[in-house]
């Protein structure tokens, strides 16, 4: 659990979706999420058959970099809706592995070793889910919406969203490490 720590923090993680730098991030938080599955394997082969779900993740993260680093300056709606669908797929990609993974730990408490904590996790991740959700309509509406009353409205619809997946982020890292520390006192290595 603790490669998946550490991708849980930079896969989640919501920046602009216009920075190149954001893909790279999640990128790197891909990385760990393969090292957490091989991690995870010593114990239960479950976290395995996500494994296809991070491998079609990092290809989309290292293409969604490289064309926001190509298109770095250019102000265009074809900017725009690459870093809309980038943004989109790349978190899609992440949430959604996550979500299995969780859903994984609560169907087999063995593998954490602290079955409260995980449903406790589950609950607050699908809350950042559906906010998530609402920051990435907002923030792609408010790319089309210049100079308008709806840019302003989807605008501070985005910032405050941001400001609570942040939070809900937060929550859900420290009870993923939660489950760190249980997984690894309940699986030290002899």
């Amino acid at each position: 659990m603790n490669f998946f720590t550490a991708g849980f923090v930079l896969a989640c993680l919501q920046l602009d979706l216009g920075w190149g730098i954001g893909y790279v991030i999640k990128l790197a938080g891909g990385l760990f999420m393969l090292g957490g599955i091989a991690e995870m394997n010593a114990v239960d082969d479950g976290a395995a058959k996500y494994k296809p779900l991070v491998l079609l993740m990092i290809p989309a993260c290292a293409g969604s970099a490289a064309a926001m680093f190509a298109l770095a300056g250019e102000k265009n709606d074809l900017t725009k809706v690459l870093g809309i669908v980038c943004g989109a797929v790349t978190t899609f990609l992440a949430c959604l592995f996550f979500r299995k993974l969780f859903a994984l730990l609560k169907e087999k408490p063995f593998i954490a070793g602290n079955a409260p904590e995980t449903e406790r996790l589950a609950v607050r991740y699908e809350r950042m889910l559906a906010f998530t959700a609402v920051a990435l309509i907002a923030d792609g509406v408010n790319r089309f919406t210049g100079g308008t009353e709806a840019a302003d409205a989807t605008g501070l619809i985005a910032f405050f969203t941001k400001l609570i997946v942040l939070a809900f982020l937060i929550s859900c890292t420290l009870s993923v490490n939660k489950l760190r520390v249980s997984y690894n006192s309940v699986h030290a290595p002899e």
